[in-house]
């Protein structure tokens, strides 16, 4: 939901199960780191008794301060505004407070209150923790939680109320502690009612039903209802005064039985991991016995099937003999067919041969002819051409031969050639 509203979640998220289907939305990596932490601190994440307070100034939790740091620079940048969701930092709220402020990074702390049973009744149906541990880790992380953010802006988001009308509880979340969502349009809200069903809300008890249960103790009873009233009312002082009277005689009662719980529950450890181990081995002869039993039922079925298959092998063979003897026979035939065919073949290759040779002189014969043709033709373009220079010639003697003729006509008709006859016949007396 506060991813949605423009909070940007870690780039490496832890990833889904059965048990939450759409998702933790905490980063996978600093998952990892915080067990190792806690560890490092000689507790775990089911652990109820207090962290001890002198672990944060060891050199183990300044390893583990460079790492947490480098890891939230790796999960999330330099975003403007984030969210880092893990129960496991209700236990050490100061050391990541203080990892922050190195970071010049301002944290708002928003602290989920939920019927204490419900969460007990879902840690026992997921991780088969029995209702007294899972009240006493209630306990320990929203008191640790509580007390140790009371110096940040906060909001306490009511689970139900969450459920119901989130729009108003952000609303309110953003008012009281002076942030403003990046995003809030209709889109977003769309989102976010599709993502808030109460289909996956399994565990559901009333207020009625952790009071009368016989496993919730009077401090339990108490710090859910001051939680309940804060959400309500708001805090004030007289509240925070009962959580802490409230977290003192927890701590007192977490120093004087812890020593004692922790020793049994170690014992209860070592009980439950040869419990496991005997668990494991029996389960290891079951399957060996039914892998046996499989091999036996596997190795009958093979023997059955191998009977069978000798069978038909023999029947095979026997057809294979036959259809061996038949193959003799034909290849016999396909060697004397072979045998005509390569005579065939050869004599395709000589009449082959004797076809090139008579091809060659064909060719030999059309190349000859081809150039006597291209002779012909050079020869009848010569004639041709001398027989149009001849016309052209004779044509101009004939063009000449009128000339001539025409200026015989007209010197015969002239009057200069009359008037020279007398002369004429005179040249022709004296010719004689």
């Amino acid at each position: 939901m506060v991813n949605t509203l423009g909070a940007v979640g870690p780039k490496t998220l832890l990833p889904l199960n059965a048990s939450n289907p759409l998702g933790f939305f905490e980063s996978l990596p600093l998952v990892a780191a915080h067990d190792e932490l806690l560890a490092s601190a000689g507790s775990c994440w089911h652990d109820w008794r207090q962290l001890n307070p002198q672990w944060i100034h060891s050199e183990a939790a300044e390893r583990h301060r460079q790492k947490t740091k480098a890891l939230l620079i790796d999960e999330f940048g330099d975003e403007p505004l984030i969210i880092i969701k893990d129960p496991r930092i209700c236990r050490f709220v100061p050391f990541m407070s203080s990892i922050l402020a190195e970071m010049n990074v301002s944290p708002i702390a928003f602290l989920p209150v939920r019927n204490p049973l419900e969460i007990a009744y879902s840690l026992q149906r997921r991780d088969k923790i029995a209702l007294p541990k899972s009240l006493l880790l209630w306990l320990r992380h929203v008191l640790d939680a509580e007390y140790h953010s009371r110096h940040l802006p906060r909001y306490f988001l009511p689970y139900e109320g969450l459920l119901i009308d989130w729009r108003n509880h952000m609303d309110r979340a953003a008012e009281k502690t002076g942030l403003i969502w990046p995003v809030r349009s209709d889109r977003p809200d769309v989102k976010i009612d599709q993502f808030l069903t109460t289909d996956l809300y399994h565990e559901r008890s009333t207020l009625e039903d952790m009071q009368n249960h016989p496993d919730i103790t009077a401090l339990v009873r108490e710090t859910y209802e001051i939680l309940t009233a804060i959400v309500a009312d708001g805090e004030n002082r007289d509240l925070l005064d009962r959580l802490d009277l409230v977290r003192t005689k927890f701590d007192e009662g977490c120093e004087t039985f812890g020593a004692a719980v922790a020793a049994e529950e170690l014992a209860v450890e070592q009980l439950r991991g040869d419990y496991g181990m005997l668990n494991a081995e029996a389960e290891r002869i079951r399957q060996e016995n039914s892998k046996l039993t499989t091999f036996l039922e596997q190795q009958s079925t093979e023997v059955r099937v191998l009977a069978g298959e000798r069978d038909a092998l023999a029947q095979a063979h026997n057809s294979l003999l036959a259809d061996r003897n038949n193959l003799a026979t034909a290849q016999d035939r396909l060697i004397a067919a072979h045998d005509a065919l390569a005579s065939n073949h050869n004599n395709l290759i000589a009449e082959r041969n004797n076809l090139a040779t008579a091809q060659d002189r064909l060719i030999a014969a059309h190349d000859a002819l081809a150039s006597n043709h291209n002779n012909l033709i050079a020869e009848r373009n010569n004639l041709a051409t001398a027989q149009h220079r001849l016309i052209a010639e004779r044509d101009a003697l004939l063009r000449d031969r009128d000339g001539v003729v025409g200026e015989r006509n007209a010197l015969l008709a002239s009057h200069s050639w009359r008037l020279t006859a007398p002369l004429r016949g005179i040249r022709k007396l004296f010719a004689r």
